[in-house]
């Protein structure tokens, strides 16, 4: 069924997978660009049914832009490019509209945003967003309308209406932040009335028979923004309307971002559970949904027990935008795996292109290319984790005779640490597809090999790349070399077992990681953390911050902040708390205090005249799209170093 046609409205779709959408800002006059024809291209290329971008703004009169912007003729000319090359393939392409985002705005963290009632900035909470005026109301009605109409004119197939995710209709939709006395407050019914005028403009200017679709939040699970009944209302208030030929759900708020955006901790398909209750409101208006559902099983599945019509892929189709080619041809194994680590939404936050932790080419579709080696060179690849994997198969792919040396009896590296918990198979879906990877490409491995410079220089090589890893960190307190005592890298790559009580010696990722995954095991665990809270050891993704804490909070480990450990006992450690020594009593004591990269060899092999680079975390401690980026770039303008 992934792969049968399916009718919305009078638009067929060649198949039942769309691009999700999602944040698309990648130019500083908010405008399309070419690198979003070649991005939305490649993913259509790549086989998806229905491409859509992410919200795009319909008016700036009452804020400035955060994304993209329909506005006047001028906002087309790129937009007509998109559609022209998305339909080169035979994929239907579609825009997200929104008529702003409200109380949500970061663009300007001066000046009090609009909203449907006087309420807190969501980033800067000492700002009381203003009402907007109910003249001002329906001329962002009238805006929508007039984009619409613009965007059909530039061959979009479909318009997705935004009403998701705590933006400015949701605020209206919502009793939390409307408090207005007009005809747009009050009621669900006045409340709704501003998404439904919308949907009644976009239809007046598009026609009856132009695809409309809403992407809306069933409920804000963990927040008051939405009760799910309320929710359940607004779809059956738009199915019976007529006048939709879509519904796109998701659920959740920005309290708990998680729930709306994908993190690694996440289940696939963590929004199915809802699909029925969306079914059942929707009637015969065929539903989509989104969360992980890169997976084909449970894509296929969803399909197959009739949960939706389509599925939507975000995060994965950043990661390999040919998914669906390689899932309709039977080479799943194909498949780059989207590690869910967000690196694309949280550096889209800070302005940066859309990148991919996985997929260095993601925005740079036409630039990072990789080009046939001009000679032949022997690269020495050391270590076998994330960036040691990424170089060698890089290398292979340009032509070069790369060889791998792993000092472990097995490639994965920290990476493998990373993939330990159950709840993370995000990550070693990656492990063990980047170890197909190095087989496909018949790669030389010697595992259980330690490289030394005598080692180095009898293989003869003529390029190193050094990805030895980080060591962790044992903190050299008395008792620390006892024989309970552990890494947690060995742990979560069940090299090392420990006992029912549990010290974990860092409240890092790492460290709240391994405490949850201890803890769902039945273990006793205590954290001990010398911060002021856990989890400050580096930005993060906030989605991945938020599910992260989230487990941490519910898994029952006890959580010790501002202490720090003085020794290791036989039956248990001593710590610092407020000055005053405590014992804490624990059969295995777990160290997770950070890593420190060894750049001794490094040095070693630059001393000796071998031409060299570091990537990864033998640099500094740092993240998978770090190590991954590092390496193959290197690679890639190997001649130019």
């Amino acid at each position: 069924m992934l792969f049968d046609e399916i009718k919305i409205g009078q638009m067929t779709l060649k198949n039942r997978v769309v691009l999700a959408p999602m944040g698309t800002t990648t130019d500083v006059t908010n405008s399309f660009n070419m690198r979003d024809v070649n991005y939305y291209g490649e993913r259509a290329k790549g086989g998806v049914g229905l491409v859509l971008t992410g919200a795009v703004v319909s008016s700036t009169e009452f804020e400035p832009a955060p994304c993209q912007k329909l506005i006047n003729t001028k906002d087309v000319y790129m937009l007509h490019m998109i559609a022209e090359r998305v339909h080169c393939y035979g994929a239907k392409f579609g825009i997200q509209l929104s008529p702003g985002i409200g109380r949500m705005n970061w663009i300007d963290p001066y000046t009090a945003p609009y909203s449907a009632s006087p309420c807190p900035n969501y980033y800067k909470p000492e700002l009381i967003c203003r009402e907007l005026p109910t003249d001002g109301v329906k001329r962002l009605v009238k805006s929508m309308g007039a984009s619409a109409k613009l965007a059909m004119d530039a061959g979009v197939d479909i318009i997705e209406i935004h009403a998701y995710g705590g933006y400015l209709i949701d605020q209206f939709s919502s009793a939390k932040w409307n408090k207005r006395t007009d005809e747009y407050g009050g009621s669900l019914e006045n409340r709704q009335r501003f998404l439904m005028e919308i949907v009644d403009e976009v239809r007046t200017a598009c026609g009856k028979d132009y695809p409309i679709a809403i992407k809306l939040t069933l409920d804000s699970v963990d927040d008051d923004e939405r009760p799910m009944e309320e929710g359940v209302a607004l779809i059956q208030s738009l199915a019976d309307s007529g006048k939709v030929d879509l519904i796109h759900f998701g659920r959740g708020a920005y309290s708990c971002r998680w729930r709306m955006v994908s993190s690694v901790y996440q289940p696939y398909g963590f929004d199915l559970e809802a699909a029925d209750i969306v079914r059942k409101a929707a009637g015969k208006v065929p539903i989509m949904a989104h969360g992980k559902l890169n997976h084909a099983d449970v894509a296929k599945r969803a399909l197959q027990e009739g949960k939706l019509d389509l599925i939507a892929i975000g995060h994965g189709l950043i990661a390999d935008p040919h998914w669906a080619n390689k899932i309709k041809k039977g080479k799943e194994e194909e498949v780059v795996p989207c590690v869910g680590c967000g690196e694309c939404h949280f550096n889209a936050m800070k302005g940066h292109a859309r990148p991919c932790a996985v997929n260095p080419l993601s925005m740079h579709e036409n630039e990072y290319e990789l080009t046939p080696a001009k000679e032949n060179k022997k690269i020495l690849v050391i270590g076998g984790g994330a960036g040691g994997m990424k170089a060698a198969v890089t290398a292979a792919q340009r032509g070069f005779d790369a060889v791998l040396w792993e000092r472990e009896d097995a490639l994965g590296g920290n990476l493998a640490a990373a993939g330990g918990p159950g709840y993370k198979t995000d990550v070693m879906d990656y492990v063990n597809y980047m170890i197909r990877q190095v087989e496909k490409y018949k790669i030389p491995v010697e595992l259980n090999k330690e490289a030394t410079i005598e080692e180095i220089k009898k293989f003869a090589p003529d390029f190193v790349v050094i990805a030895a890893g980080a060591e962790p960190i044992v903190i050299p307190v008395p008792g620390a070399d006892k024989s309970h005592v552990v890494t947690a890298v060995s742990v979560l790559r069940k090299k090392a077992e420990v006992g029912q009580r549990v010290a974990i010696i860092g409240g890092g990722d790492v460290g709240c990681e391994l405490a949850v995954d201890l803890s769902m095991s039945g273990k006793d665990v205590t954290v001990v953390e010398m911060q002021t809270d856990i989890l400050k050891n580096g930005a993060r993704f906030v989605a991945n911050d938020q599910n992260i804490r989230y487990l941490v909070e519910n898994c029952g480990a006890k959580i010790l902040c501002e202490t720090g450990l003085t020794e290791v006992l036989d039956d248990g450690i001593l710590v610092k708390q407020d000055g005053k020594i405590q014992k804490i009593e624990c059969d295995s004591v777990v160290f997770a205090a950070g890593f420190r990269p060894n750049q001794e060899l490094y040095q070693a092999v630059k001393a000796a005249n071998i031409e060299c680079v570091q990537v990864g975390d033998n640099i500094k401690p740092g993240k998978i799209i770090d190590a991954v980026h590092q390496a193959y770039h290197y690679i890639r303008v190997l001649e130019y170093i």
